[in-house]
């Protein structure tokens, strides 16, 4: 998924990675025995030891569970907001106490229930807010490992922070410790908040070229293709002719400005391209001299393409659009009439450009998961595409 650009290469995220694999391997092993009524401490089951992922925001917690999640081989799971999951409890205990006796306990027969549905549990986000949460959670889960069952969550907080500073937090303190005993707590605080990076990188264009940008463009990538799966040196074929594609995802294509630029390619190349694909990721664009004019004749003919069949176009350029163009030769101006047609053929082609990182150009452009998120911005923002959660 790194190679393929769909992820982006974390050391922080792979040692997590390699916890969750370990839990994987026991998992394999782990045969759970059927729940009896009324399981008691004494008849426990020996689960294998879950995980709590914990840290700040947007550095890979709940992508990484997730990956853990769809890989293992059970149906017998559930993936869940941990708010989502207390707002059930809370529902399943009153209709418990509506349809049992008053004195009869909810708790031990939910979580039997709840154990007998998953025997593997993955929250996101978990938090504990308020007390009903925290009573109830503290007899909930103590019972679910009785059970057996085996829980993945993820964090903002250690769960020695769990419920700080909340009523009757003393009560609390034997389910930190329980859930402590019970997963083992691993920190993901890469100092890299992958949400953030989307939001202030949130253009389609990108400058300069750096490790950042680079990342930015992965993100646009991933986010315009719903993060669907990557072909990897695909072919388009038309009139005899073939255009390798070197990644592409659900009508996104990505390009090398090498790939399409510097090689022998013209507009029927460039116009299959666009009817093709919705949406162009194209990457590393250089400044052109006079000396590139072959090379800038083709990038210039592939905007036109792109333009006339309205493209969402992502690239990144080792300069702003205005500076990709010098006119020079040799390292001079070059003099009289000579370079006068390239040079007002890119001028017409950073008019476009301008045009196409406008908010305008992507909410009515080809890519509905762009589109939609820029109809969701502020009017007066016109270079921002990714609006993040």
């Amino acid at each position: 998924m790194v190679q393929d650009g769909r992820l982006i290469d974390d050391a922080f995220q792979r040692s997590i990675v390699s916890k969750l694999d370990r839990l994987y391997q026991d998992l394999l092993v782990f045969t759970p025995p059927p729940l009896l009524f009324g399981t008691k401490d004494s008849e426990r089951v020996t689960a294998p030891r879950g995980l709590y992922i914990y840290g700040d925001v947007g550095t890979g917690k709940t992508t990484t569970m997730d990956m853990f999640y769809t890989s293992i081989p059970t149906t017998s799971k559930r993936r869940v907001h941990f708010h989502s999951f207390m707002l059930e409890v809370h529902a399943r205990i009153n209709h418990f106490r509506r349809t049992h006796h008053a004195h009869e306990d909810p708790v031990p027969t939910i979580a039997r229930e709840l154990a007998r549905a998953s025997r593997i549990i993955c929250f996101d986000e978990f938090q504990v807010t308020d007390i009903a949460d925290a009573m109830v959670l503290r007899r909930l889960l103590h019972e679910m490992f009785v059970c057996g069952v085996v829980m993945v969550t993820t964090s903002n907080r250690h769960p020695d922070a769990l419920y700080a500073n909340g009523i009757q937090r003393e009560s609390f303190m034997p389910c930190i410790d329980e859930l402590k005993l019970k997963c083992e707590c691993v920190s993901l605080d890469s100092g890299t908040d992958y949400r953030k990076l989307v939001r202030e990188s949130a253009r389609v264009f990108f400058a300069p070229i750096t490790q950042n940008t680079n990342d930015a463009l992965m993100a646009v990538f991933a986010r315009a293709s719903q993060n669907a799966r990557v072909q990897v040196n695909g072919e388009l074929r038309f009139l005899g002719r073939s255009l390798r594609v070197p990644r592409s995802a659900r009508g996104v294509a990505w390009f090398e400005f090498s790939d399409l630029c510097t090689q022998a390619h013209g507009s029927a190349d460039y116009i299959e391209l666009a009817r093709h694909f919705h949406t162009l990721v194209l990457s590393n664009v250089p400044v052109m001299h006079m000396d590139d004019r072959n090379a800038a004749r083709r990038f210039i003919t592939l905007i036109d393409a792109l333009y006339e069949a309205h493209v969402v176009l992502v690239m990144s350029s080792e300069a702003e659009i205005n500076a990709l163009f010098t006119g020079e030769f040799g390292g001079k101006k070059e003099g009289g009439c000579v370079g006068e047609e390239e040079v007002f053929a890119f001028q017409r082609a950073v008019s476009r450009l301008v045009e196409m990182q406008s908010r305008k150009w992507i909410t009515s452009g080809r890519n509905d998961v762009l589109a939609e998120h820029a109809q969701r911005m502020d009017a007066d923002t016109v270079d921002q595409v990714l609006a993040t959660n």
